[in-house]
């Protein structure tokens, strides 16, 4: 009986303290409902629950030798951050417009008329100096916040190639534009807690990570188009050209070790930018090559059997009519072998020689080296030069072709069908990116004929139009041409007697080539604007410069003199540590 009634009072308790639970949670919900419901509900009101971006980290492009072209780096931005405490010391903003040379007016002008936005941009990227004296202003709504910015350690020397980014660091022009989304990674998001202020109280979730830019590292070596944008710099400036370009390419893997144009434009200041500053002529600019194509003209006729090396052909008296229309040569050269014909550059001779063959061979012949074919660097306005096909050609355009007219080619892939004569036939194609596959054509069915090729190009530069590009103690192989511009128009010459693109195609050492290397300078006003002139010395100064810095030994010890001054003796003195080249055109 006892322990029947303790059994019942414990029982009772349990229900007790049980319905003394539930009063007390229906009370405190009927309490944070209705009693406290207005003092919570002004505390959560407080507060705000947003997604908020991870900015990721753009990728550096670098060259051959790691050596830094572009990077981002992370600078000062002012911000105003609260416009009621900003705008109550208007003496306070008044020494700030001073140091940033601002107008005080516009600026308060801006900042309220921005006032229900979350933040008002003030001064983006703030120079170190600038910042500090700001800070000791003690400004009163506003604050620094870190962002990157895209600086290019090479300035100018570089910008046609690599590019621009946008405020927002996305890539808009050059190689910034082509390898965006490998550079610019993915932004990560997470889920933040802040309060009236915009001050982020608590972080609650990551949504999602963000991933880095990846670097890009390119077959150019800095040392080489420091040197080749000097040359090419200092010659248009001296001849008063209007533009030109310049490009190195290594004739065993393709690699684009210079690519330069001019004018350029400094990236770290935008001011000295436009639209015509920004052309990378060596990858967009189509030109017709002139007397340039002539090694391919007598290439496809010796291929063709009809043609030989010691065949004759006269000239005489220097003009030529065919059709309704005059040919001519700079001056009579009289009678002249096939292979005189390349090394005086006559049109006269080149068209009797072309005339010969059948003209599907001498297609095959410029197709097989690529005129007229796209590269396909992933280089945003990449063209791809013009050739018809041979079934389009009249007589007039063969006669036209065998000048190097009614054809275009862009630097680089005039740079492409010379490595095909630098390899015995086999056609490497270019490349700017490093560690990608190197695509080599291997067709052999010209070997012979490019190997005669060669001793016709080195007798162009020992003997014939091109003596300023030989190079003391190496072996150089070469082509000038003079081409005059198109016009176009109503008129029956649709080509300027006046304006002219001189260009100097070469390759060196020419027995065992490492570099091809082609100039072209557009519109020289000198009275001198042949190849031979005005492209051709800066092929000598670039390859001699080059061959050093590479350490490729020469191939001429016969005829070696050591007339190397001091400056060029070392070669350890072009090592990336020593040959500082990217202070030169740097901003400060």
């Amino acid at each position: 009986m006892i322990n029947n009634y303790k059994k019942f009072t414990r029982i009772n308790t349990l229900i007790f303290f049980i319905l003394i639970s539930i009063l007390i949670i229906i009370f405190r919900s009927f309490d944070l409902q209705h009693t406290k419901k207005e003092k919570y509900s002004n505390l959560i009101s407080q507060f705000e629950i947003k997604e908020y971006v991870i900015k990721t980290s753009r990728g550096s492009i670098v060259d051959r030798n790691n050596v830094v072209l572009a990077e981002s780096i992370l600078l000062d931005s002012l911000i105003v951050s609260n416009t009621k405490d900003f705008l109550e010391d208007e003496e306070a903003i008044k020494k700030l417009c001073a140091l940033l040379n601002k107008d005080f007016h516009k600026l308060l002008t801006e900042v309220k008329k921005r006032k229900n936005k979350s933040f008002t941009y003030i001064n983006r990227y703030t120079e170190a100096s600038i910042a500090s004296e700001i800070r000791k202003l003690n400004l009163k709504g506003v604050k620094f916040i870190k962002e990157p910015k895209r600086y290019y350690p090479e300035g100018e020397s570089m910008s046609n190639l690599i590019g621009l980014t946008d405020f927002h660091d996305n890539g808009v022009m050059g190689l910034e534009k082509a390898y965006n989304k490998i550079l610019s990674g993915t932004d990560g998001r997470k889920k933040i807690m802040r309060d009236l202020h915009g001050k982020i109280v608590k972080e609650i979730a990551i949504l999602r990570k963000p991933i880095e830019g990846k670097n890009l590292s390119l077959t150019i070596d800095t040392r080489l188009q420091y040197i080749a944008y000097r040359e090419l710099k200092k010659q248009i400036n001296h001849v008063q050209a209007k533009s030109g370009s310049i490009v190195i390419m290594d004739t065993t893997n393709g690699d684009i070790l210079a690519s330069a144009s001019y004018p350029s434009y400094d990236p770290n200041n935008r001011r000295t930018y436009s639209p015509e500053k920004e052309r990378n002529r060596v990858i967009i600019d189509s030109i017709e090559p002139a007397s340039t194509i002539k090694p391919f003209v007598l290439a496809a006729a010796l291929h063709s059997k009809k043609v030989n090396l010691n065949d004759n052909f006269d000239t005489n008296p220097g003009y030529k009519v065919w059709g309704n229309k005059t040919y001519q040569d700079i001056k009579n050269f009289g009678e002249l072998t096939s292979e005189g014909i390349i090394i005086k550059s006559s049109n006269i001779g080149s068209i009797m020689i072309l005339e010969k063959i059948n003209k599907k061979i001498f297609y095959d012949m410029l197709e097989h080296v690529g005129i007229g074919e796209k590269i396909n660097l992933n280089f945003p306005s990449e063209v791809e030069g013009y050739l018809s096909h041979h079934s389009e050609w009249r007589k007039s355009d063969i006669r036209s072709l065998a000048q190097g007219y009614n054809c275009k080619v862009t630097p680089l892939q005039l740079a492409k069908a010379y490595s095909a004569i630098a390899n015995d036939g086999l056609v490497v194609n270019p490349k700017l990116i490093k560690n990608k596959k190197t695509q080599i054509f291997e067709d052999k069915k010209y070997e012979t004929e490019f190997k005669q090729i060669k001793n016709v190009i080195k007798k162009v530069v020992q003997q014939g139009s091109a003596k300023k590009a030989a190079i003391n103690g190496y072996t150089v192989g070469g082509k000038t041409g003079t081409a005059e511009l198109y016009v176009g128009g109503s008129k029956k010459n649709k080509y300027s007697d006046k304006d002219h693109i001189a260009l100097f195609a070469g390759i060196t050492p020419l027995y065992d080539p490492k570099l091809v290397i082609v100039v072209v300078i557009d519109q020289p006003q000198s009275k001198k604007y042949f190849g031979g002139y005005v492209a051709a010395p800066v092929f000598k100064k670039v390859a001699t410069d080059s061959l050093r810095i590479l350490k490729i030994k020469p191939d001429n010890t016969l005829k070696y003199q050591n007339k190397v001054s001091q400056k060029f003796r070392n070669q350890n003195e072009y090592s990336l540590k020593n040959l500082e080249v990217h202070n030169v055109f740097r901003t400060n």
